[in-house]
């Protein structure tokens, strides 16, 4: 009796998957979005069709921003005071309709940050300083010196002036109600803007 093995080969085929990576070209023609710089990419793309390089460039660079992910930010208590530039304490006025325009402020809490800005928490700050809470020049005399507002700001704050050593006190203690009374202001914040506070700023988010 012969016996037989029969030996079967199974050959495994190796399939691979093909991965559709899509050019830059590509993903202005399919763009669904309502920006109007690709938006108007489409319209040279279908007329002429092809980008220039600099288009291409900047396209590029519009689509790596729009899929990279966003890292959640964390809001973060912090204490620091900042010196803002004019444009940022006026705009500050503008939105929260004050009488005057907060160029010393106290942060106290970090909401969001991107690459160029801080979303931030804060408020004009009553601590002692060296330029005017409302103007940010630098303060010459006693009296601006003691309360860190000149005679023309102190106008448009709403708070009486001081003649003598005995009003700072007073005076100080106004400027807190007055403070107090508009409570904390929420804005966005620039980083080219800060123009002193913004390294302990930065630390203080480490």
């Amino acid at each position: 009796m012969v016996l037989i093995t029969y030996i079967c080969i199974t050959t495994i085929k190796k399939t691979t998957k093909k991965i559709l990576i899509m050019t830059t070209t590509e993903k202005v023609r399919n763009y669904n979005g309502n920006n109007g710089f690709i938006i108007s990419l489409q319209g040279g793309l279908k007329k002429y069709g092809k980008l220039t390089e600099r288009q291409e460039s900047s396209a590029t660079n519009f689509f790596s921003k729009l899929e990279t992910p966003k890292v959640e930010f964390e809001s973060k208590d912090v204490k620091v005071d900042i010196k803002v530039t004019r444009f940022i304490a006026k705009k500050i006025a503008e939105d929260n309709k004050l009488e005057f325009n907060p160029y010393l402020m106290t942060i106290s809490k970090v909401v969001e940050e991107t690459n160029k800005a801080y979303k931030v928490v804060g408020r004009m700050t009553t601590s002692d300083v060296s330029s005017c809470r409302c103007c940010g020049r630098d303060l010459t005399d006693w009296r601006s010196q003691a309360t860190g507002v000149g005679p023309t700001c102190s106008k448009h704050l709403g708070i009486p002036y001081v003649k003598k050593e005995e009003d700072v006190k007073v005076f100080k203690k106004m400027l807190e109600i007055k403070i107090n009374s508009i409570g904390d202001l929420t804005f966005w914040l620039a980083k080219s803007q800060i123009v002193e506070g913004g390294d302990d700023l930065k630390n203080q988010l480490k």
